[in-house]
């Protein structure tokens, strides 16, 4: 894997613990991000790491909302090497180590769970265990919708797809499919006709959303 070789010679010649940020921090409204798909960890892992020349077990590679890039490397002994910095990216060529000597471009693809880079492939994972069937215990917000709603169903699956169902007390449902991402206390739930940025907290098998400001504010509990 060639893509890999160059990154470990990155890495050779970085600063590593060092810290870059931006200035502004992540974006507030991640909907506003160019490209939102490359939000989050991604994941790439060594399948017979006894048989190949290739010095890793697995490499996760991070992006943020700041253009900040986190990589770590844990090699064969099971020690990490690390490099982080600043990249930008447009739909299909991503640069990473803006602020290096030597900044590194790639051809990409992504979607919402792989990621392509230089044809080696990325699978993103979750940060934590949001993944699961939610349903809503208590229903509130500014929004009159969210008055007449009885009900709220949120499927999260692990590979990043959703489905969301509200039921009012009118008996009318109303069902979105589609994929999210998300980054810190944020939650962007995409599909076919819009898209939903909410502020989500998690605790144990609790998760509370709070979507848009207060429109609507739902605590749901974890079905499974």
């Amino acid at each position: 894997m060639k893509w890999i070789t160059v990154i470990f010679a990155c890495i050779a010649l970085a600063v590593t613990g060092q810290a870059f940020g931006s200035m502004n921090g992540p974006l507030k409204d991640l909907t506003q991000f160019d490209q939102p798909f490359l939000l989050g960890d991604w994941y790439l892992l060594n399948p017979a790491p006894n048989e190949t020349e290739e010095n890793f077990l697995a490499i996760k590679l991070n992006f943020e909302s700041d253009y900040t890039f986190a990589i770590d490397i844990q090699k064969k002994d099971y020690s990490v090497d690390h490099w982080e910095g600043m990249f930008t990216a447009n739909s299909d060529t991503i640069i990473l180590g803006l602020n290096s000597d030597d900044p590194q471009v790639y051809e990409y693809k992504s979607n919402h769970n792989l990621l392509f880079l230089n044809g080696v492939t990325f699978t993103k994972a979750l940060p934590n265990a949001l993944a699961g069937m939610w349903s809503s215990t208590s229903l509130s917000g500014q929004d009159s919708y969210a008055d007449k709603l009885t009900e709220v169903l949120l499927i999260l699956q692990p590979d990043f797809v959703f489905l969301f169902k509200a039921s009012g007390s009118d008996g009318n449902e109303t069902t979105h499919q589609g994929v999210y991402y998300m980054e810190g206390e944020h939650l962007v739930l995409l599909y076919e006709d819009g898209e939903q940025d909410t502020r989500y907290t998690l605790q144990q098998d609790q998760l509370t959303l709070d979507m848009e400001g207060g429109s609507m504010y739902a605590v749901l509990n974890r079905v499974r």
